[in-house]
């Protein structure tokens, strides 16, 4: 929000001596807001923002349509900016590791750092005890063979449409620190808790199902039609910073970019993988080589929305 295009102003004009006029708005979702700059660049018109943050899942089909823009990331910060974290011909830059997790109100869902496997959820225990999303996030990697594979997914979907005691978002954080929702199953990232707004507080906690371990990541591009494309850069190379990563990063978001040296978010994916997970590294070429997810998704969705 505004706070947020502040810390970044100010932190751009300290990092690079550079005092840009930054202007903040309201906006869509991740996938709405790229289809509007997709339409801004088909209508030969200048972008809405110069920079863009979202997922591979929302940004891989607009790769190839040519929306964003061909940036050589690790020539302009080579301290920083690794191989791997330029993908798409430098048209993504990674920039944060989200985990997909069980969000919860830490007095009213003391059942949640127990669970070991996603079908412990499924318990008839557990019925109307938990929330999960309309948009079935994290589920859609599951889909996959490396996971459970579809019809692995799918009657696990239809068993959790039977157990949810409602739908909600992934924006529902307060709903679930004020205890209206005792969890839920699973949110976006595990990020909430460490968040400035209720970090100490002992109100939230998450906890990642060590079978539905995935690094999922957010990335920034610069759209090709962007106004004002180096300050959309300067933006980009602010949050990979040291200081970006914790004040925007961190602070508002929860998580950082796990490869990079003092990661809170690497704590969580070792602890995980000392005892057995198996993470599922969705990256840009990962989701361009499943390109059967998307429509399987939108059946599981349907199904979770069914009354």
């Amino acid at each position: 929000g505004p706070e947020g295009a502040k810390l970044v102003k100010e932190g751009i004009k300290r990092q690079f001596g550079v005092d840009l006029d930054v202007k903040w708005a309201p906006g869509p979702a991740y996938g709405p807001m790229a289809a509007i700059l997709n339409q801004e660049r088909q209508a030969g018109r200048k972008a809405s923002g110069d920079a863009f943050a979202a997922t591979a899942v929302q940004m891989a089909a607009y790769v190839d349509q040519g929306l964003f823009r061909a940036i050589d990331w690790q020539k302009l910060m080579p301290n920083r900016v690794t191989a791997d974290l330029s993908e798409a011909g430098g048209r993504m830059l990674r920039y944060r590791t989200v985990i997909p997790a069980i969000l919860y109100n830490t007095a009213e869902a003391k059942w949640a750092p127990a669970i070991r496997s996603f079908d412990e959820v499924l318990d008839p225990k557990l019925k109307g005890k938990f929330y999960t999303t309309p948009i079935l996030a994290g589920f859609d990697v599951m889909l996959s063979d490396e996971k459970w594979g579809v019809a692995g997914t799918t009657e696990r979907i239809r068993k959790l449409a039977r157990q949810v005691a409602g739908l909600a978002g992934c924006e529902a954080v307060d709903r679930v620190a004020s205890g209206e929702i005792p969890a839920l199953v699973v949110e976006c990232g595990n990020g909430a808790p460490n968040t400035s707004r209720y970090r100490g507080q002992n109100v939230l906690a998450s906890h990642i199902i060590p079978d539905m371990a995935q690094k999922r990541y957010n990335y920034i591009s610069v759209p090709s039609n962007a106004e004002h494309p180096n300050a959309g850069i300067l933006y980009a190379l602010y949050i990979m910073t040291a200081e970006g990563q914790e004040k925007t990063s961190w602070d508002f978001m929860g998580s950082d970019y796990h490869m990079f040296e003092g990661s809170r978010t690497r704590k969580y994916i070792d602890d995980l993988e000392k005892q057995g997970a198996k993470f599922v590294d969705v990256t840009y070429d990962w989701w361009r080589s499943h390109p059967e997810i998307d429509k399987l998704n939108e059946s599981l969705m349907k199904i979770i929305r069914e009354p």
